[in-house]
């Protein structure tokens, strides 16, 4: 379990092909930790809890709820995401600087059914 890994060098020879490898080895190890520590080795399930893990932003919060958890609370907006929704004007006239000002927007006028 990446629970019980308390060497940051067995992570990183793991995933060290990954884009940006030796800051996700110290956000995983330092998840981990905490994982361990304040969930009893779980993962939490709310968007609150999960952002406020290591690493962990809003768009992959709400991907994890969706995928692990079955629940659709929001939309997972990326950077290439909030580009392409401001380029189409898809944020209905809405100054959006950041990913999570997109993902607000469009949730706004996009039906929830229809949410991924």
């Amino acid at each position: 379990s990446i629970c019980n890994v308390n060497d940051g060098q067995n992570i990183n020879v793991c995933i060290r092909k990954v884009g940006f490898h030796n800051r996700k080895t110290e956000y995983l190890q330092k998840t981990a930790n905490i994982l361990r520590n304040e969930y009893n080795g779980d993962v939490p399930n709310t968007i609150a809890a999960l952002c406020q893990l290591p690493g962990i932003g809003p768009k992959m919060a709400y991907i994890f709820v969706q995928i692990a958890c079955q629940k659709t609370l929001g939309i997972g907006v990326d950077v290439h995401v909030h580009r392409i929704m401001n380029m189409l004007q898809w944020t209905r006239n809405k100054t959006c600087k950041k990913p999570e000002d997109t993902r607000k927007a469009i949730e706004e006028w996009i039906p929830k059914e229809l949410w991924p």
